[in-house]
C-alpha cells in the first residue's frame, strides 16, 4: 500500500508542477477549478495504474534483493506513467497545425480547459489589481525602468522569461493605444512575471519617477549649483559677483 501511495504522489506532483508553472502569479486560484484536480488526479491514477502492472506481471528489472525491487517497480511506475501519458501514436496534420494523436491528446484537453477556467475566473480580480497598481503611471515614464526593476527585485527570472517581457514590451510600445491603455497592459505583462504584490511595491517606490502627473516628476539639480525656484535656475548665494 505504500508503493501506492508513493507512486501516486509522484505522479500527482508532476501534475501540481505543470499547472504552477503556467499560473505563477496566484497559483492559489487552481484549487477552485475543477477542472484542475481532474488533471491531477489523471496523473496519479496513471501511476497507481502502471504499478498495479508491475505488480500483475512480477516486473524486477533484473533486482534481485525483495527490499530494492519495491522501491524500483515505484520510480519505473512513477517515471514510466509521465512518460507514457505525455506521449502521442502519431501526428496528423490539420490545417496548419500538427496535432498529436495519443495519451497526451487527453491531457492536453484537460490543460486547455484549466486555463480557461483560471482565465475566468482571475480575469475580474487582475483588471481591478491592474487599474488600482497603475493608476496614474505614464507608460512613456515606466516602460523601461519599471520592468527592468520588477526584474532586478527578482531573482530567478529566467534569461528567455526576460526576453519574452522586453519583446512584448517593445509591441505594446509600437501599439496606437493611448498612454493609459499601454499603462495598464504594462502592468498585465509584469503581474504575469512578477505577481501582483511585488508589481505594487515596484511602482509604489517608483511612483514619483513614473508619475504621469507633471507635478509628481522630481526636478533634476541645476548643473551650476545654483537654486532651484519656480522651475528655473537661480545664482547660489554664496557668490556675491553673481549678476
Amino acid at each position: 500500500m505504500i508503493g501506492y501511495l508513493v507512486a501516486v504522489s509522484l505522479s500527482c506532483l508532476v501534475g501540481v508542477a505543470e499547472l504552477i508553472s503556467r499560473y505563477r502569479d496566484r497559483p492559489a486560484t487552481l484549487l477552485r477549478v475543477p477542472s484542475t484536480w481532474a488533471y491531477v488526479l489523471i496523473n496519479g491514477g496513471a501511476g497507481a495504474g502502471s504499478l498495479l502492472l508491475l505488480h500483475t506481471f512480477d516486473w524486477r528489472f533484473g533486482v534481485q534483493s525483495a527490499h530494492v525491487v519495491g522501491a524500483t517497480q515505484v520510480l519505473v511506475a512513477s517515471l514510466g506513467s509521465m512518460m507514457v501519458f505525455r506521449s502521442a501514436v502519431f501526428t496528423v496534420r490539420v490545417g496548419d497545425e500538427d496535432v498529436a494523436v495519443g495519451p497526451s491528446t487527453l491531457l492536453t484537453s484537460l490543460l486547455a480547459a484549466a486555463d480557461r477556467g483560471v482565465d475566468r475566473m482571475q480575469a475580474k480580480t487582475r483588471a481591478h489589481e491592474a487599474g488600482e497598481i497603475m493608476r496614474g503611471v505614464s507608460f512613456a515614464r515606466a516602460k523601461l525602468a519599471l520592468p527592468a526593476y520588477c526584474l532586478g527585485l527578482l531573482q530567478n527570472v529566467s534569461a528567455e522569461d526576460q526576453a519574452d517581457l522586453r519583446t512584448a514590451v517593445d509591441a505594446l510600445a509600437g501599439s496606437e493605444m493611448t498612454d493609459g491603455q499601454m499603462a495598464l497592459n504594462l502592468g498585465l505583462l509584469l503581474m504575469n512575471v512578477a505577481g501582483p504584490d511585488v508589481l505594487s511595491a515596484a511602482v509604489d517606490t517608483l511612483r514619483d519617477e513614473i508619475s504621469g502627473d507633471p507635478r509628481r516628476a522630481p526636478v533634476p539639480p541645476p548643473r551650476n549649483g545654483g537654486d532651484v525656484h519656480e522651475g528655473r535656475a537661480e545664482p547660489s548665494r554664496s557668490n556675491p559677483d553673481a549678476p
